[in-house]
């Protein structure tokens, strides 16, 4: 039983890479010409470096508060591509308690993403890139 268990967590981690049927993040030159956050312009609350997990992935990560609106900030991104990756801002190094703040839009490059209105970001500790098909944490960093 406990090598089946094994087997099927191993399959379910390897399995978290891309297909050819899942719509991947859009390539980092189109992601680019549509930003308009300017962190030049917004005040920054904590950052963080993004460490890959058990997949390759790098980059700084910042949130930032732009005239009342909280914004996670990918700066010289790169991630390994994989199915249904999402955003996450969570108070725990496990994403127990999070706020989804959307679908990957790149593996590389610059790219923000809003935090909903009102959110009180003290307690929110971590940005993860989540898979959210396998359950699989792609990367990770802390926010300080």
């Amino acid at each position: 039983m406990k090598s089946l268990f094994t087997l099927l967590l191993f399959i379910s981690l390897i399995s978290c890479k891309k297909e050819m049927v899942d719509p991947s993040p859009t390539s980092a030159t189109n992601q680019l010409t549509t930003e308009t956050f300017d962190p030049s312009k917004a005040t920054l609350l904590k950052q963080g470096t993004l460490a890959g997990i058990n997949h390759t992935a790098s980059g700084a990560v910042k949130l930032y508060d732009a005239d009342g609106t909280k914004v996670v900030y990918f700066e010289t991104f790169t991630s390994q591509d994989g199915p249904d990756l999402k955003v996450y801002l969570s108070k725990d190094i496990n994403a127990t308690e999070y706020i989804r703040l959307g679908v990957l839009k790149s593996t590389s490059g610059m790219q923000s993403y809003n935090v909903p209105a009102n959110t009180d970001t003290t307690p929110y500790k971590f940005v993860h890139i989540w898979c959210e098909r396998f359950t699989v944490v792609f990367a990770r960093a802390e926010i300080k």
